[in-house]
């Protein structure tokens, strides 16, 4: 029995159609309030008939911020996949530390205390470290706090150092480090909110850029490391280093719209998240700008996925490709 955290997430989601497919039995975790018409739409991307896999999911309602659940959950399972947790490129909030830390001890120790046979953590480039040499940045570069560290950021780390510590009192396991996440999803949060905004026209851009990966290459990766030798080992996993404005061009071809022709600089985009933030608190509404994001989108770091490549001999799908895939099943 396979058991799959955050199921009805973009990784989740696409995960579980694979390990179907595999006629693998699968329990998976949803919290009472999750909605599968995502999941369901994942599904109907793959399959004209989804419903043939959706039917043979093994449902568990739980949180991963509940122990009980997650210890129940974990009866007779051989195996589990932690995809769950909050993405927010925001101030933040307490959700993302309960959800992301504290729910990734809980299933690590729930883990240990089931005597799982292997546990695969999706964790972030957001957890890796920094690179002062100008290479892109690898899996041994050190991790360093800092002022620009988003809460999202150190809650990855964090969750990161959670699965180690379970690696160090026995746990067999390896950690994945995706850059950003493409792929069709069904919603409009996550990444998927890029689709969304530049489909409706955008005509800005950002100078940042980042290391960008298909979710189908994320899941195959989890795979193939979960019935591998390898342990106690994490991989960044990412395809291509991409500029916003590249991403935001190749979103808008692909849904036939104008590419984004105006650059925003630090200022103006400093200026603007702080002043939504004003805005937000004053009128009480989240602002779909703030500091912390506005930091976010003009950050520049690149990275190497030359480790995974060497120990998976993988080929990576071209992230030019990816958007094109998503925006021709987002039509």
């Amino acid at each position: 029995m396979i058991l799959v955290t955050g199921a009805t997430g973009l990784v989740g989601g696409h995960l579980l159609f694979h390990l179907l497919t595999e006629n693998t039995t699968v329990r998976a975790i949803r919290r009472k309030s999750s909605q599968l018409h995502g999941l369901e739409l994942i599904f109907a991307s793959y399959n004209a008939d989804p419903k043939q896999y959706l039917d043979r999911i093994e449902w568990v309602t739980g949180d991963v911020t509940d122990k009980k659940s997650i210890l129940e959950a974990m009866n007779g399972v051989s195996q589990v996949f932690h995809c769950a947790a909050v993405v927010s490129l925001g101030n933040g909030s307490d959700l993302l530390t309960d959800t992301n830390v504290s729910g990734t001890r809980n299933v690590v120790e729930a883990a240990l205390q089931s005597q799982v046979q292997k546990f695969c953590f999706v964790s972030s480039i957001a957890a890796c470290g920094k690179n002062t040499n100008g290479k892109p940045i690898d899996e041994q570069c050190e991790w360093t706090d800092a002022e620009s560290r988003s809460v999202y950021a150190r809650s990855k780390y964090f969750s990161e150092q959670e699965v180690w510590k379970g690696i160090r009192n026995g746990l067999n396991a390896v950690i994945v480090n995706p850059g950003v996440i493409l792929g069709f999803s069904g919603t409009n949060s996550g990444s998927a909110e890029l689709f969304y905004r530049v489909r409706k026209g955008l005509p800005f851009y950002t100078n940042g850029g980042s290391g960008y990966v298909d979710v189908k290459d994320v899941v195959k990766v989890m795979m193939l490391l979960m019935k591998s030798e390898i342990s106690a080992e994490r991989f960044i996993l990412v395809a291509e280093n991409c500029s916003n404005k590249d991403i935001l061009s190749w979103i808008a071809l692909g849904f036939g719209r104008m590419k984004p022709v105006l650059g925003l600089g630090k200022p103006v985009l400093l200026t603007v998240g702080y002043l939504s933030e004003i805005a937000g608190k004053v009128f009480g509404f989240k602002p779909l700008l703030d500091r912390g994001m506005a930091r976010s989108a003009l950050n520049r770091e690149y990275y190497s996925s030359e480790k995974i490549k060497k120990a998976l001999g993988l080929t990576f799908i071209p992230i030019e490709k990816t958007i094109q895939d998503v925006c021709r099943q987002m039509q």
